[in-house]
């Protein structure tokens, strides 16, 4: 009972640390609380814990908490680990800076796809995301490739912590991985138009870390306004299927036939 207890702790703290998402400055023990759905004597009491080990920090003007420093090593070291940021970053950027677009590089986080790498292109064109931001995995390119690769246990797994916020993505998470695979399969990527924000295009591909075996995805996009269907078919999916196929120990589609059901 008492290693079950320890365990259920650290599995809080963690998601604890995981509600703080780029650009805010605190959270309050309420916010923790309403988007954890921990009870808050027990967010109370893991944030007084995490603030004396250093993982939060007292945000005293507004009475609430902010990243503390030792989580922000944790997240470099994450970051640096993952050697496959290093060898996609120049063909990436190349990418960009030719179409004129946002090519980012995203792993699972939650019910979420973090961005741990990004090239921009012109600025009319790309995204204003970036390094550590984050896409719902539901209804993304990004998130909709990484479902291509996901197992059914996978799936229900992230269902599952969906179904407290979005009951109707939720249900449809399987379909929707089922449909990115077929579209993967057919023709190299999955086309996400305006699915997600609107006037915003982007196709998206599943990668696999050579090193790590960490399943990834990547995905290209920009402002729909200067983005046709017919371009992102047609040079942006394609070109991004060979960016996949070259940073990935497998190609998308062998990535399908490999992982996919």
């Amino acid at each position: 009972m008492k290693k079950e207890t320890s365990l259920n702790s650290l599995r809080r703290g963690f998601l604890i640390l995981e509600t703080f998402g780029v650009g805010e400055d605190s959270l309050s023990n309420a916010e923790i609380s309403a988007r954890t759905e921990l009870p808050k004597s027990t967010v109370s009491r893991l944030t007084s814990v995490l603030c004396d080990m250093g993982y939060l920090l007292p945000a005293s003007a507004v009475g609430g908490f902010r990243i503390g420093p030792r989580a922000l090593r944790l997240g470099y070291s994450a970051l640096a680990s993952l050697n496959i940021r290093q060898r996609a970053r120049q063909p990436m950027q190349a990418l960009a800076s030719r179409a004129s677009v946002s090519v980012s590089l995203g792993i699972r986080q939650g019910i979420d796809m973090l961005y741990v790498e990004q090239a921009r292109g012109a600025a009319s064109l790309s995204t204003r995301l970036t390094v550590g931001d984050r896409l719902p995995i539901a209804v993304s390119a990004i998130g909709q490739a990484y479902l291509s690769i996901c197992n059914d246990g996978e799936i229900a797994e992230i269902a599952a912590q969906l179904s407290a916020t979005e009951p109707q993505l939720a249900a449809d998470l399987a379909k929707t991985a089922a449909e990115a695979r077929k579209q993967i399969a057919a023709q190299g990527y999955c086309l996400s138009m305006n699915s997600w924000v609107s006037g915003v295009h982007a196709v998206a591909a599943p990668v696999l870390d050579l090193d790590t075996k960490t399943r990834m995805a990547i995905n290209c996009g920009g402002v729909a306004a200067l983005l046709s269907e017919t371009r992102m078919r047609e040079e942006i999916g394609p070109a991004l299927e060979t960016l996949a196929s070259q940073i990935s120990a497998l190609p998308p589609r062998e990535l399908i036939a490999h992982f996919g059901q």
